[in-house]
């Protein structure tokens, strides 16, 4: 099959475009994009095209630029040439320069997309394209999703090249005597795409010629087993969901759809995926297994909680010390909780409610005095009782759920915790005759 027809039948496979429909066609002069120009034109699509210099080349970047201005010329296709500092911009977003240029590239096409009212983008990804993409999150540690490998169509974009492999690309462009520009940063082995490019790859095609294709066809057999067991993820959280989160009921299905459930909690509650690993899965699925409320902490304050026969997830906002003072009195973070400290006489008569404890001023250092939320090292020692306890399993004693003791204050100073809210005074600060300090709770 040549290139022109398998190209078209690729588009009608996965039904990328529609018959005269304009294609912005992301060109950078390299073979592949050349090649898709090409063959689109061939194919009757009236064409933009869209070239990023990324001001990484210097030089041969503005040899790129001068042949793809020169080569849309000839066609008669009009092309936009645009310039970033893609190394001040990996620089602002805090990611490799690989990472930053892929993204601002998308933006970029997306953005002169929209100003041409241009509702497809073609970028020419092929089968080698998506064989290395492959082999690169294998070798980075990825679940089922990540050897999906590159989608053949993902929103706006499209891939019409995306069966096609390298050589039936390079032999096209031969027989249309069609020259092209090489990108030398493709050549150097300092980027871990281009060592599976010329290390990796070629073993594999010396085992088998047609690994790009074989890698083609597993990953669509792959999108389409993720689909459906996304598609069983949706409805099993539609079935359990209750009104404090996700029944546990709910999760009792197969591993694959219990973990796909979990993605789509992150996803809606707006946890930023990139940062989420297979260890906040575990985390979560140990949640589900015999046992009392809990919680475990998630990315970019985020906590999963386990409470009432549910699983669910919410924001947990830093809630940072707050310094106390004689008179002390406001809402505490974002809480519906206000403080109150006052120094009191021993004789001073007040009106005392349960939420108001009272500590003996000398025990206290009040120039470190704190209010700050519960620590994981945090104990307590409570009137009546043998001793010093974790603060977590006073907690479980008082039935508090994990997500109230969150937000519950706990009074400290550099000696150690003076009171928690809903739950008492240390037996070290209780009262003996000096001055008083009130904590007044008021709220939840």
């Amino acid at each position: 099959m040549s290139l022109v027809n398998n190209t078209a039948h690729t588009i009608r496979q996965y039904d990328m475009l529609t018959e005269g429909q304009t294609v912005l066609v992301a060109l950078s002069g390299g073979a592949d994009s050349v090649a898709l120009l090409l063959v689109l034109r061939e194919l009757g699509y009236p064409l933009h095209a869209y070239h990023l210099d990324h001001g990484l080349r210097a030089a041969e970047a503005e040899r790129d630029a001068e042949f793809v201005h020169s080569l849309c010329k000839r066609l008669e296709i009009p092309c936009r040439i645009e310039r970033e500092d893609v190394r001040a911009y990996a620089a602002t977003i805090g990611q490799s320069i690989e990472t930053a240029a892929r993204r601002l590239r998308y933006e970029r096409l997306e953005r002169c997309a929209m100003q041409l009212g241009i509702t497809r983008i073609a970028t020419a990804h092929t089968a080698d394209d998506n064989l290395e993409t492959m082999l690169f999150h294998l070798a980075r540690g990825t679940g089922a999703k990540g050897m999906t490998g590159i989608p053949p169509v993902r929103g706006q974009i499209v891939r019409p090249l995306w069966h096609a492999v390298r050589t039936e690309i390079e032999a096209y462009l031969s027989d249309h005597a069609q020259p092209f520009v090489t990108d030398s940063s493709n050549l150097t082995l300092d980027y871990t795409r281009n060592r599976i490019r010329h290390h990796a790859v070629p073993v594999l095609r010396a085992v088998n010629p047609h690994c790009a294709q074989a890698a083609a066809r597993l990953a669509e057999q792959l999108r389409g087993d993720d689909d459906a067991l996304n598609q069983m993820a949706r409805q099993a959280l539609a079935e359990g969901k209750c009104k404090n989160g996700i029944a546990l009921a709910g999760f009792d299905t197969f591993p694959a759809v219990r973990g796909r459930m979990m993605i789509q909690m992150l996803i809606h509650a707006g946890v930023p995926m990139q940062q989420i690993s297979a260890k906040h899965i575990g985390q979560m699925t140990a949640l589900l297994s015999s046992g009392g409320d809990r919680s475990c902490h998630l990315p970019a304050g985020f906590r999963a909680y386990r409470e009432r026969g549910c699983l669910r997830i919410a924001f947990e906002p830093e809630r940072p010390p707050i310094a106390l003072f004689d008179g002390f009195s406001a809402v505490l973070w974002d809480t519906s909780t206000r403080l109150t400290i006052i120094h009191r006489k021993p004789d001073e008569v007040f009106r005392k409610t349960c939420d108001t404890f009272l500590a003996d001023c000398g025990t206290i250092n009040l120039g470190t005095l704190t209010v700050r939320t519960a620590a994981p090292q945090d104990r307590l020692w409570l009137a009546g009782t043998r001793g010093f306890r974790q603060l977590k399993r006073i907690f479980a004693d008082h039935q508090i759920p994990p997500s109230a003791q969150a937000r519950l204050a706990v009074i400290a100073d550099d000696r150690g915790i003076i009171a928690v809210q809903s739950v008492g005074v240390d037996a070290s600060r209780v009262p003996c005759g000096g001055n008083i300090l009130e904590i007044r709770f008021e709220g939840l």
